[in-house]
């Protein structure tokens, strides 16, 4: 898994807009709750799993799907590149690469 700190690029990912077809997501962190209904700490989606949930940061200009900044998406673990940030991680999704907007 090879990613690119912000610290390390010197990057303001506050400025970041996604080329072409791609979009800029943040990945939903997966929560679990006990059997007794205490929440445990969050993690990244499961390395497994083949969907992702994310809210979208970022639309590229090529995509032609109806998105917009804030929609939750289902994306496929294929084609997407990770960024490291210092509020966790950000994910570049290929259009192809998304299943579902969730409503």
């Amino acid at each position: 898994r090879a990613a690119v700190t912000a610290e390390k690029a010197n990057l303001d990912m506050n400025k970041m807009s996604p080329l072409h077809d791609r979009v800029l997501v943040k990945p939903i962190e997966e929560e679990e709750v006990s059997a007794g209904g205490i929440v445990l700490p969050t993690g990244a989606p499961k390395q497994n799993s083949d969907a992702h949930f994310g809210t979208v940061v970022a639309v590229g200009e090529s995509v032609d799907l109806q998105l917009a900044k804030g929609d939750n998406i289902v994306f496929q673990k294929y084609a997407m590149a990770e960024v490291e940030v210092p509020d966790g991680e950000l994910v570049f999704v290929a259009q192809k690469s998304i299943m579902a907007k969730m409503e």
